[in-house]
């Protein structure tokens, strides 16, 4: 059997993540894993926590454990909860290796500003880190019934991986994949010439049976950046889900170069998909 994790905070965001984990626990036969990461242990080492105060927190979050297993959506699924005592969102890539989760689920509300720069959320630090597809939800009306997800990449040999992972769970997911090339200004642009030998190349290493055909269903789009690329093709197009390869930047590498993956995760409204590049 498949599992999905799913890291909760008791928040309607996070609701909203289990009940859409829900949904794809149904579609494809898998159970769920919750996981709350209460803090124990940093409320021990902090002077203001007393034990008590701990025993209470973590009695708390069994009680809403307990309610949040009682949602209808939840019936004839199987669901493992687990409270972790440390607050760690880095550790969730080790939890899910050893659970071997196919699919990690998880609520963002996104952030902005210096917090964007320096901090970043909760969702990014799952996405840097994480060897397992992650799938980022925002709560918002949007229903989830997925008939159509877009891959956007450079195509380069690097992202092959990231390919094949992102096509195993569009099949998962009974979705239909569509490709999508942003092409920029400046030195970065390529002309159609180079784009065609470039996705040829991608096509033949990916042994696809028909790359010539297939250069031809890449859809193309000239922009400022990749995030606009992105989101203005999903908006004009209308699909429901944006899938997109991550490098896991960490450290002054994220901090001056920045990454796409984590940018849309922080900024779209549509679920986003991320897989990291092996």
């Amino acid at each position: 059997m498949k599992t999905i994790l799913i890291p909760i905070d008791f928040t309607s965001t996070s609701s909203k993540a289990l009940e859409i984990g829900a949904t794809i626990a149904k579609r494809i036969s898998a159970k769920i894993v919750l996981t709350h990461m209460a803090g124990i242990e940093e409320r021990l080492l902090t002077k203001t926590n007393t034990l008590e105060e701990t025993v209470y927190h973590t009695k708390l979050a069994e009680k809403k454990y307990s309610e949040l297993l009682e949602q209808p959506f939840l019936n004839d699924i199987l669901v493992e909860p687990l409270l972790q005592k440390k607050l760690d969102f880095t550790s969730i890539n080790n939890f899910a290796q050893e659970i071997n989760a196919s699919l990690i689920v998880m609520g963002s509300r996104g952030s902005s500003g210096l917090k964007e720069i320096f901090k970043g959320s909760n969702a990014e630090k799952v996405v840097r880190s994480s060897e397992t597809p992650v799938l980022i939800i925002k709560e918002n009306d949007l229903i989830f019934a997925p008939k159509r997800l877009i891959f956007a990449s450079n195509f380069d040999e690097e992202a092959i991986s990231a390919y094949y992972k992102i096509i195993e769970i569009a099949t998962l997911l009974s979705v239909k994949i569509e490709l999508l090339y942003v092409n920029l200004p400046n030195d970065q642009f390529i002309s159609t010439k180079k784009m065609d030998e470039k996705l040829l190349g991608f096509f033949n290493k990916v042994n696809h049976p028909n790359p010539v055909n297939a250069i031809k269903t890449v859809n193309r789009v000239a922009d400022y950046t990749v995030e606009q690329g992105v989101f203005n093709f999903a908006s004009l197009s209308g699909v429901d889900i944006i899938a997109i390869p991550t490098h896991g930047r960490k450290g002054l590498s994220h901090f001056f170069n920045g990454s796409i993956s984590e940018d849309i995760v922080n900024h779209s409204s549509l679920p986003v998909l991320t897989v990291k590049m092996q």
